[in-house]
């Protein structure tokens, strides 16, 4: 059986797929770490295999474009465009631009706690993975990095001034979407962002949504009520879709068998897994594999 993706940490990222750092970055074990694409992501080997990661990062990009995957869809990141990847998240790098620069942002969730946003922005911060800035917020947020970087790497850095960096960066990110007409369900939407993350790293191992229900202390029929409400989607679509994005990353290793995917995910048998797989995409697992075949 093939292994299972790998949830690197980020000297483990940094050791696998940047080879050509310095020691003393390779060491850098800070919760919170900024790095030029230019410098150092453009050193990717690529291809990269699917990963989970440890830590969240950012990537922004102010020239050229990324082309990284994100569960099951590869986003574009051109000028101007920051994509978010929360912890946990299967991703991989497919290319860089010759003319890409930017900053790779790296921050643990603790430090993402120490800089108490409010719940509203903490909900916005992660309601959809892919920013576009506004002109005036774009030119603001270039000058930020930088002044982050700058702290970051001088010789005794100060901890609360590189925080107050990072709360503008993410405060600016969280303040690009209008958020009015969505105040009247905030209580809806917190209870998804929290549905949404728990699902995020339970989802191969508990299929229920009682047991989501439970670990937020909520009923089930509340759960499906504020989920509903929030996305259009009850919770148990949305379990099924998060666990067939993640089968479709693994079917797409041709020298993975179908049951072994299905086993993998720990459905209770390859039948209720292409059950499942067929509601959502319409297609079977042995369907789509062939439409990965096609496409070499």
């Amino acid at each position: 059986m093939e292994k299972p993706i790998q949830i690197l940490s980020a000297y483990e990222y940094k050791l696998q797929f940047l080879p050509c750092i310095n020691s003393v970055t390779l060491q850098d074990k800070s919760q919170l770490q900024l790095y030029k694409i230019e410098e150092y992501l453009k050193q990717i080997v690529i291809p990269v295999a699917p990963y989970r990661t440890s830590f969240n990062f950012l990537l922004f990009v102010s020239e050229g474009y990324v082309k990284q995957q994100l569960e099951s869809e590869n986003h574009l990141i051109g000028p101007g465009q920051i994509l978010n990847i929360k912890q946990g998240s299967i991703t991989r790098t497919h290319e860089l631009s010759p003319d890409v620069k930017g900053f790779y942002l790296i921050y643990e969730n603790d430090i993402l706690s120490s800089i108490s946003l409010s719940r509203q922005d903490q909900i916005f911060l992660t309601s959809d993975p892919v920013i576009l800035l506004q002109e005036s917020a774009y030119n603001c947020m270039i000058k930020t990095f930088e002044l982050l970087d700058a702290e970051l790497h001088t010789d005794y850095v100060q901890e609360e001034i590189c925080l107050t960096f990072f709360k503008a960066i993410m405060l600016k990110i969280s303040r690009q979407t209008s958020h009015k007409p969505l105040l009247s369900m905030a209580r809806e939407l917190y209870i998804t962002y929290k549905f949404r993350e728990k699902l995020q790293q339970e989802h191969k191992e508990h299929k229920n949504v009682i047991f989501y229900a439970q670990q937020l202390n909520i009923s089930e029929t509340y759960l499906n009520k504020c989920i509903k409400k929030a996305t259009g989607k009850p919770p148990k679509q949305w379990i099924n879709e998060i666990c067939v994005q993640h089968s479709q990353i693994l079917l797409r290793d041709l020298g993975r068998e179908i049951a072994d995917v299905a086993y993998e995910l720990n459905f209770h048998s390859l039948s209720h897994f292409s059950r499942v797989f067929k509601k959502v995409t319409q297609l079977s697992p042995s369907e789509f594999r062939l439409q990965v075949l096609n496409q070499y």
